[in-house]
């Protein structure tokens, strides 16, 4: 019997099979996306969120058919792959944006008449900006297909209301949540959670500028602020606490909206990373730009409005959270995270060094949350004598040369009391940490 030759799970198309083929399975899978993107170009004004919806579903299997025939990596149809990806990836902002545009008015946020108004304009005039690229870019696609061969549908996209389907339900996230045994106890863990990615974002934004773009970064924010949400949802809403105390409501806003900005966010840096600046030299990918404009626009969008207003209303919560604090019967300054930058003079480097230095990790210990020193983008735990001892070292090698910042971090009373002892010690002096705030209007 004669053996066999062990087949290949992959082969490469030759013309025929392109043509005979993959073409007609194409033509088949882009025929609700054209429908729809035909709907998108005869609308004016913004679109629902249905037909957003809509779109995000269809591009979504446009590229991952796409993907498995290794289009990303063939002349002919890279171009229309990327297009498809474009058209994803900013509707996902739109729809994203479109939801938080119709819900924000059943948030209670603890913003003026006039920051809402702004807020709302604001908005709008970002949805309606990256709209258009995606009609823009949708033309560009009819076009590109008709150059492969493939005939344009002109029927109207029929689909019965498809918004009912968004919410995904998941577990409660608890596996790193400790034993609370009252609910008290429990809403606290929440607030405290809540005031700690606030504080953690506001030092992302305002010293991590370089990484503003990455999408890992923002995911990890996009994630602790759905990780609240579902917490609030999970121990707070409708309880006793939440229905006495009406500023519950407003922490719950504003955990939304900033959960609705940062998956805008993350849509345009995981475009701009995965597909402009891996792409931009590439034949064909000039057309996709052409719709774009000036891809600083896609930056400029994260860093001057999107960001902003995160930190923005991260800052509100804040206060809120105080407030809420003092009607639990609690000292508002043993739970309000705070954070202070310390400059401390190179010239007082034989100040600086284990034996004066080290009663920090005491003072820290009085107190039940974690204190952290950041330094050269490392971060200690002040609590820890053994982080601490790493720390100093570290931080004298440099003060030889130069004047050493560092930012410590945590409760408001800890970090008072560190701050007059670090003066007192080593003549640190206290710099402002205010973020220049920069809206793009």
């Amino acid at each position: 019997m004669k053996k066999q030759k062990p087949i290949s799970l992959i082969k490469v198309m030759d013309e025929r099979e392109i043509e005979l083929e993959f073409l007609p399975q194409l033509q088949n899978a882009v025929k609700n996306l054209y429908k729809i993107l035909n709907q998108f170009n005869i609308k004016s004004s913004l679109p629902q969120r249905e037909l957003s919806f809509a779109l995000m579903k269809e591009a979504d299997e446009v590229e991952t058919f796409l993907d498995e025939f290794g289009a990303n990596h063939n002349k002919k149809f890279f171009t229309i792959r990327e297009m498809v990806a474009a058209i994803r990836w900013f509707n996902f902002f739109l729809f994203q944006g479109l939801h938080l545009y119709t819900r924000i008015k059943h948030y209670k946020l603890s913003i003026t008449p006039k920051e809402y108004a702004e807020f709302k304009k604001d908005l709008k005039k970002n949805l309606t900006y990256f709209y258009k690229i995606i009609k823009r870019i949708s033309i560009k696609f009819f076009e590109e297909c008709e150059l492969i061969g493939l005939k344009q549908y002109k029927g109207k996209f029929q689909s019965e209301k498809l918004f009912p389907q968004l919410q995904r339900k998941i577990l409660p996230p608890n596996i790193d949540e400790g034993v609370a045994i009252e609910k008290e106890e429990r809403i606290i863990e929440i607030l405290i959670k809540y005031l700690n990615v606030c504080e953690e974002f506001n030092l992302y934004f305002c010293y991590k500028q370089s990484d503003l773009l990455k999408e890992e970064s923002i995911e990890k924010f996009r994630s602790l602020f759905g990780q609240l949400e579902s917490l609030y949802d999970t121990y707070i809403k409708n309880t006793i606490f939440e229905i006495e105390i009406v500023d519950f409501k407003k922490v719950r806003g504003h955990i939304a909206v900033s959960l609705h900005l940062l998956e805008m966010a993350k849509a345009l840096a995981h475009f701009f990373e995965r597909h402009i600046e891996k792409a931009i030299y590439l034949d064909g990918y000039s057309k996709i730009i052409e719709c774009i404009g000036d891809e600083k626009k896609i930056k400029n969008t994260i860093e001057k409005f999107l960001f902003p207003y995160v930190l923005n209303f991260s800052e509100k919560g804040k206060e809120i959270c105080e407030k809420i604090f003092g009607k639990l019967g609690k000292k508002p300054e043993e739970f309000l995270i705070e954070t202070k930058v310390m400059i401390i003079p190179s010239h007082r480097i034989e100040d600086f060094h284990i034996r004066p230095i080290m009663p920090i990790t005491q003072i820290a210990n009085k107190y039940t949350l974690d204190s952290y020193l950041y330094f050269n983008r490392k971060k200690y735990k002040l609590k820890d004598s053994i982080e601490m001892a790493i720390a100093i070292p570290d931080i004298r090698e440099t003060l030889a040369k130069e004047n050493v910042k560092i930012v410590i971090q945590g409760p408001l009373s800890a970090i008072n009391e560190i701050v007059e002892f670090l003066k007192e010690k080593c003549g640190a002096i206290e710099q402002s940490l205010k973020c220049e705030i920069s809206l793009d209007r």
